[in-house]
């Protein structure tokens, strides 16, 4: 009898956990069909979508050392971009965040600890959500209408809250790979342009508080390049708001209206978060470990094998 209490509790214990878990296909080829995110913001294969459109987006910030310097080159470039801020570093630095908006640029929400959600329980998870979204909307008083968790993993308590906050639960399409360490600004460029496609959303981060030291001074540096070469392109990047249905977006260029948002399944040439369930090779390659950065006590980004 106690030992069929005991497999009865265990079968439990691990059907929870694999419920928990499981929106974190999200970030896998195989369960992007299933849970849905915006990895591509409206181009030439979208319905109503404007030509040459890429979403630019910009993970961990704000930071005061560098958001002033990504708010003039922005500004000099004529680009609008998303910031998917953390609760915390708006807690920290919150005439930073509200520079942002200010600036005209879209406010996201990248969770409120650096956290992978894998390791929150339920109750934990929902509680950071609820103090990223009271924080950086009291802070900078803007409406938060997308949201990526850290690494990109979602738990089941993330993925439904989400939903119930009315956010868009946005990923990315291509990355720099930026926070790691032996990045150069060149190298986060070749990372970002290799195979870039219309609608991708591009990640790179403003901030070094979960990267390597320096990190943010390495991307400022690659953006221009960036930018001038989706241009060259035809191309022209802007905030994931820029297309989202359920926003108001910025005015394209020209005055534009915008398109539409893919949202779901694999697509050729996706350099999609992940892979594998514990670790291992991206796309783009392998990353390190999921424990956050320093502010984490970790030095890596990756959780199911993803960046942040």
């Amino acid at each position: 009898m106690n030992v069929s209490r005991v497999r009865v509790a265990s079968a439990t214990a691990a059907a929870l956990a694999v419920g928990h878990a499981l929106p974190a296909l999200a970030a896998v080829p195989g369960g992007r069909n299933i849970f849905r995110t915006i990895r591509r913001v409206g181009g030439a294969d979208g319905p109503g979508a404007g030509p040459g459109r890429v979403g630019l987006t910009f993970d961990d910030g704000p930071e005061t050392d560098a958001v002033d310097g990504f708010l003039e080159a922005l500004r000099e470039l004529e680009v609008k971009a998303t910031f998917f801020v953390v609760g915390e570093q708006v807690r920290r630095a919150p005439d930073a965040a509200r520079r942002i908006v200010e600036a005209g640029h879209e406010i996201a929400c990248h969770g409120y600890h650096h956290l992978n959600h894998l390791r929150l329980t339920p109750p934990a998870t929902i509680r950071d959500l609820r103090a990223a979204r009271d924080t950086i909307t009291g802070e900078t008083g803007a409406e938060i209408r997308h949201f990526r968790p850290p690494y990109g993993v979602f738990n089941t308590a993330s993925w439904v809250t989400a939903g119930r906050f009315g956010w868009e639960r946005v990923l990315w399409a291509r990355w720099g790979r930026d926070w790691e360490e032996g990045a150069t600004p060149e190298r986060i460029r070749q990372c970002v342009m290799s195979g870039v496609r219309d609608g991708d959303i591009i990640l790179l981060h403003d901030a070094e508080a979960y990267s390597s030291a320096g990190s943010w001074r390495r991307t400022l540096g690659a953006l221009e390049p960036i930018v001038s070469e989706l241009r060259g392109r035809g191309f022209e990047p802007g905030p994931v708001g820029f297309v989202s249905p359920n926003g108001h977006p910025p005015s394209g260029p020209g005055g534009a209206a915008p398109g539409s948002v893919i949202s779901g399944g694999t697509t050729p040439g996706d350099a999609g978060p992940a892979r594998a369930a514990a670790g291992g090779a991206t796309t783009n390659g392998a990353a390190p470990n999921a424990n956050g950065g320093r502010l984490a006590e970790g030095d890596g980004h990756t959780a199911l094998g993803a960046t942040r």
